[in-house]
């Protein structure tokens, strides 16, 4: 059988090829059956040599070839040899061909492959508009669901990174155990924060100049345990997001050109941002952050309570 995988979503081709493996029973006769070849080196004859081999105690023989048409992209000749070859490769040889890069539809293998009797799978990936539904789908491949609204927060947050995706959703499905589906409060939960992520807690609430929230924030925060000086800290921060991002749309910069520059995997924490920003001018928040210099002194130098501080704190930034 021939396979021709191409497509930039590595993660779902590496599965698809870990499950022609996993098709030999016995582990001990994959390993003698399995040949790895990377395509950038190897020649025709090194695809043939292994190919043509009968398998060792099994029915077939898996060759995985990394990167050959590309190798010889631009070289008709040598696509038609390959071609050629591949109508009469032994039936016991599964033999896959796997692509970085998507093929064009008019490539010649391609055109080739109904002759061949060739199974021809693009691996394209999702994108942020089927994100979803790749969501949806995998989580039942871990007994658990997912609610719309938590999985378009989790695309959110990671991105079209598939294996992060698979791993923090893998995380979620072993969190909420088949019981229920996974929420969106579980992934505010337990999505590790990332620079680029919606951040749910104080710092949001501060941005949206939102008092209450910002109130019952910090107090959640200051339960659970941490210090008034780290709070302090990750309030600075959120203003120097803003102001920097604000700096750079002030210059003409697009969110996605912004996301670029901050090596951010979307630009909707740009965009994020940029809403918050509208809360505050330039100058506002170059002052916040002379305000918040002063406050670090006093609460370092013991001229005031550092509790004390940050309720004042933030009063004075959700202030109209």
């Amino acid at each position: 059988m021939i396979y021709i995988f191409h497509g930039p979503d590595d993660f779902t081709r590496n599965e698809k090829i870990a499950e022609l493996r996993a098709a030999f029973s016995d582990p001990t006769v994959a390993d003698l059956n399995v040949t790895l070849l990377d395509g950038r080196t190897a020649s025709l004859g090194d695809i043939r040599h292994h190919a043509d081999a009968m398998p060792f105690m099994a029915d077939s023989r898996l060759v995985v070839v990394n990167g050959y048409l590309q190798a010889i992209k631009g070289k008709a000749d040598e696509v038609q040899n390959l071609i050629d070859y591949l109508g009469q490769a032994p039936p016991t040889t599964q033999l896959v061909l796997a692509e970085n890069d998507s093929l064009d539809k008019r490539h010649a293998l391609l055109k080739a492959a109904p002759g061949l009797q060739a199974q021809v799978v693009q691996f394209g990936g999702p994108n942020k508009n089927n994100l979803r539904q790749w969501l949806i789908n995998r989580a039942a491949e871990f007994d658990a669901q997912i609610e719309p609204a938590a999985a378009d927060l989790l695309g959110r947050l990671v991105g079209t990174e598939l294996r992060l995706l698979n791993s923090e959703l893998e995380k979620l499905a072993l969190y909420t155990g088949g019981v229920r589906p996974i929420s969106r409060a579980d992934v505010e939960l337990l999505v590790p924060y990332i620079e680029e992520s919606e951040d749910f807690g104080l710092a949001n609430a501060i941005g949206q100049r939102n008092a209450r929230r910002a109130f019952d924030q910090l107090h959640k925060l200051l339960d659970e345990g941490r210090h008034p000086m780290a709070i302090l800290a990750s309030i600075a921060t959120q203003i120097r997001g803003l102001l920097e991002v604000k700096d750079m749309a002030e210059r003409g910069m697009s969110a996605q050109e912004i996301a670029q520059r901050k090596h951010w995997r979307s630009d909707y924490a740009v965009k994020m941002r940029l809403r918050e920003g509208r809360n505050f001018s330039t100058g506002r928040l170059e002052s916040i952050l002379e305000m918040l210099l002063e406050i670090d002194l006093k609460v370092k130098t013991g001229k005031i309570d550092n509790l004390l501080a940050l309720d004042t704190l933030i009063a004075k930034l959700c202030a109209g």
